[in-house]
C-alpha cells in the first residue's frame, strides 16, 4: 500500500491541488492522450511550479502500489489533521466521530458524506483506525482534502471535552434508544459510530449522552458504517436547513 505521503487517482490528487494545504513535491502522469481532468491538474501544477513527470504505466502501477490510479500519482506530505479544540471551538458544530473504522474504503466513504454534508470535521483515533492513506483518500474522492481531520488517544477522554463544551454526543447504534429521526440535531452535535466488527465499544457507548437507531427490515442485523453515516448526517442537515447552519473549519 502506497503510504500517507502518495495521492493517487484523478480526482484525489486535483483536490489536493485545489486545497492547496498540502505541500506535493511532484505528479507523476502516464504518457499517451490526457482526459480533460488530467489537462486541467497539469495547468494546476505549472502555476505552482510542481513538477511534473511522464511515465509509462508500469512504473505509475509500482508508485500506486496496487491503487487504482487513472494514470496520476502525486508525491506529498501527510494529510493535513487539526487539534481536537479546533473542531470543538466552532459554534453549532457538526462533528463525526469514528470509533475503530478500520477499513481505509469506509473511512474514506464517510469523509466523503460528512463533508457533502457540511460536518465541521471528522476525529479518528490514532489506534484501532484505518491509517490516513491513499486508499482513504481515493475512496473519499478528495473530500480528505476539505474536510477537518482530527486524530485522538483517547476517545472517551475526547467525548469528554466534546461535553464540556456543551456538545452533545449521540451514538448511532443498532440497539439505540429512540429511532435516528427523532433526535433533536439542532443542538451542538457529536455522531459516534463504530467500526466493522465491534460496533461502538462499551465505554464509548456510556459516555454517550443518547443513542439512536436505524431500522432494519431485512435479514441483515446492521448497514455498513459509510451508509448510517450518510442516513443520519442528511437528517442533521434536513433539521438545520436553512436556518440553522452547522459550524465549520476552513482546512
Amino acid at each position: 500500500m502506497p503510504d500517507e505521503g502518495v495521492i493517487v487517482g484523478i480526482h484525489p490528487v486535483y483536490e489536493a491541488l485545489v486545497s492547496g494545504d498540502r505541500p506535493i513535491d511532484r505528479i507523476h502522469v502516464r504518457r499517451g492522450p490526457l482526459p480533460e481532468k488530467v489537462r486541467r491538474i497539469l495547468n494546476l501544477a505549472r502555476e505552482r511550479g510542481i513538477p511534473v513527470r511522464m511515465e509509462e504505466r508500469p512504473a505509475l502501477d509500482r508508485r500506486a502500489a496496487g491503487q487504482v490510479h487513472q494514470g496520476v500519482v502525486a508525491v506529498a506530505g501527510a494529510m493535513v489533521t487539526v487539534p481536537l479544540e479546533t473542531l470543538i471551538a466552532v459554534p453549532n458544530p457538526l462533528i463525526v466521530v469514528l470509533d475503530g473504522v478500520q477499513d481505509p474504503r469506509n473511512l474514506g466513504s464517510v469523509i466523503r458524506t460528512a463533508e457533502t454534508a457540511g460536518a465541521t470535521g471528522v476525529v479518528v483515533t490514532e489506534r484501532r483506525s484505518a491509517p490516513l492513506s491513499a486508499a482513504v483518500s481515493r475512496a473519499s474522492a478528495g473530500a480528505v482534502e476539505h474536510v477537518a481531520l482530527a486524530r485522538v488517544t483517547n476517545l472517551v477522554s475526547a467525548l469528554k471535552a466534546m461535553r464540556s463544551k456543551g456538545i452533545w454526543i449521540v451514538g448511532v447504534d443498532p440497539a439505540g434508544e429512540s429511532l435516528w429521526k427523532d433526535f433533536d440535531y439542532r443542538v451542538p452535535v457529536a455522531l459516534v459510530l463504530g467500526g466493522e466488527h465491534q460496533g461502538i465499544r462499551r465505554l464509548v457507548r456510556e459516555n454517550c449522552d443518547a443513542t439512536v437507531r436505524l431500522p432494519v427490515q431485512g435479514r441483515i442485523e446492521s448497514l455498513n458504517v459509510s451508509v448510517a453515516a450518510g442516513v443520519v448526517l442528511y437528517e442533521v442537515l434536513r433539521q438545520r436547513w436553512p436556518a440553522g447552519g452547522i459550524g465549520s473549519v476552513s482546512v
